[in-house]
């Protein structure tokens, strides 16, 4: 009998046939899917950079960069934010936090609290407090308004509540701009 050969070539070129389909099957692991991502998000990165660096080489003469209105000595107009006020009560006349609330609205300033101060009625008084500046110019624009001395303008600062000023209004409000004009 003879013995027959096997032919060994064929059955290894079968077994790396099917390594090579087993490998092109495989879906790609978590970090060659983050290196993909993340070479394409580099490579649209490099596209907004070239992109900028040329339009600032193109850009038409008549046209001035944004960085030459620096040294200017006028400042750029900043649109005014509404002053946010509470008006508390510190004298114990009935009402007078509300008038003085309705004065302020009507010179419009964003009056979000009204009520009576909880440290008593006794101050003598009218105290406005600066929540947010220790330059007081958020006060001190109340106090123009109210016509209130400089010297009762206090800066206490106070961040978490949202507003700008504190008015506490005491027994000298008579003197304030609302009931003098009476």
């Amino acid at each position: 009998m003879v013995k027959r050969r096997r032919n060994t070539s064929a059955n290894s070129r079968t077994k790396s046939s099917q390594k090579r389909t087993k490998s092109r099957g495989k879906s790609p692991s978590l970090r060659e899917k983050f290196q993909t991502t993340a070479i394409w998000g580099l490579g649209l990165i490099n596209l907004a950079l070239i992109f900028s660096l040329l339009s600032n080489f193109m850009a038409a003469p008549n046209e001035t960069p944004l960085s030459s209105g620096l040294n200017n000595a006028t400042p750029p107009v900043v649109s005014q934010e509404p002053i946010t006020v509470e008006v508390l009560n510190a004298c114990g006349v009935n009402g007078l936090a509300n008038e003085v609330s309705q004065f302020l609205r009507s010179h419009n300033f964003d009056v979000v609290n009204v009520g009576d101060y909880s440290g008593g009625w006794n101050l003598d008084n009218t105290l406005i407090l600066d929540r947010v500046s220790l330059s007081r110019k958020n006060a001190l624009s109340v106090a123009s308004v109210l016509e209130v001395g400089d010297q009762q303008v206090i800066p206490e600062l106070e961040e978490s509540i949202q507003l700008k000023v504190t008015i506490l209004i005491g027994k000298d409000y008579k003197k304030l701009k609302l009931f003098a004009q009476r």
